[in-house]
């Protein structure tokens, strides 16, 4: 087995300018980041390059992201990422939060603190949930 890997998940929605998908990727390179999968998407387009990251991804790794909403819509979608990363002992790090499930505090800290934490305001994770609600029942 080799060394664990901190990968980088850069994501900008279609509105947003290019300047900030290289913006995220120096600021995670600066913190250990090696291998970076990158992708202009649309608010609820799908995410191949997220995909790809977690296929690359071996035991010990680190996925790596500047903001919970670069890899989620709600706070139900990063909690059900956690648990897919950590069926493969992978670790989730959000940059700027007390999120990093690769460490036992990390871990800790995301068990016993309130899922506002993780960057997701209620509202904005309930207006996600009842869009993708209504656009499951088109």
């Amino acid at each position: 087995m080799g060394r664990a890997v901190i990968i980088g998940y850069c994501r900008i929605n279609t509105f947003e300018p290019a300047a900030r998908l290289e913006a995220q990727r120096l600021y995670l390179a600066r913190l250990g980041a090696e291998n970076f999968f990158c992708e202009k998407t649309s608010i609820f387009g799908s995410t191949p390059e997220l995909e790809r990251a977690i296929a690359c991804t071996r035991k010990g790794d680190v996925i790596a992201v500047t903001r919970p909403y670069r890899i989620a819509r709600t706070t139900r979608e990063v909690l059900a990422l956690i648990e897919r990363l950590g069926t493969k002992d992978v670790g989730l790090r959000i940059v700027d939060t007390p999120v990093d499930t690769s460490t036992t505090t990390g871990r800790m800290i995301l068990a016993s603190a309130p899922l506002w934490t993780l960057g997701m305001s209620p509202p904005r994770s309930m207006l996600a949930d009842l869009f993708l609600f209504w656009r499951r029942r088109r």
